[in-house]
């Protein structure tokens, strides 16, 4: 496949997904980050601070200082790890949800525009292919020059 066109629609699909959720944000003082840190406590119901890092490829204190923003405007709680009280576990709460119900509803309704005229099998495929190459690049081994 050409760099060029995997970056092209890397680079449209992300600029379309972050304009809609700033949409939602900007009147809230939260980022494009901040959104992707809720969409990702939301989808797992439960994570921790230092899992949102992995997930993210983002340092503690980045996650940390975007938690805290979010967890001062009532979108997510952390509680200690009963397991290891230094770690962090986060959930998202009721207005958290509220919130983020109503960016996926417009992220859903992009992607019946962006699927437009693509079987439901064709779908399918391109699902089953993207989590092949996904999988795939945690093996790509980055040149250390």
């Amino acid at each position: 496949m050409d760099d060029y066109n995997l970056i092209g629609f890397v680079m449209k699909y992300t600029s379309v997904k972050r304009r809609i959720a700033s949409s939602y944000l900007k009147d809230k003082g939260l980022n494009a980050f901040e959104s992707i840190i809720l969409a990702i406590v939301y989808k797992k119901g439960s994570c921790t601070q230092d899992r949102i890092g992995e997930i993210t490829l983002s340092d503690g204190a980045s996650v940390a200082r975007s938690l805290k923003k979010l967890e001062s405007y009532g979108y997510v709680l952390r509680k200690p790890d009963p397991d290891n009280g230094r770690r962090k576990i986060v959930t998202i709460t009721e207005k958290g949800e509220d919130l983020y119900g109503k960016v996926r509803h417009d992220f859903h309704a992009s992607n019946e525009i962006m699927f437009k005229g693509i079987t439901s099998e064709e779908q399918a495929q391109l699902e089953n292919i993207l989590e092949k190459v996904y999988k795939n690049l945690d093996s790509i081994k980055i040149p250390a020059k």
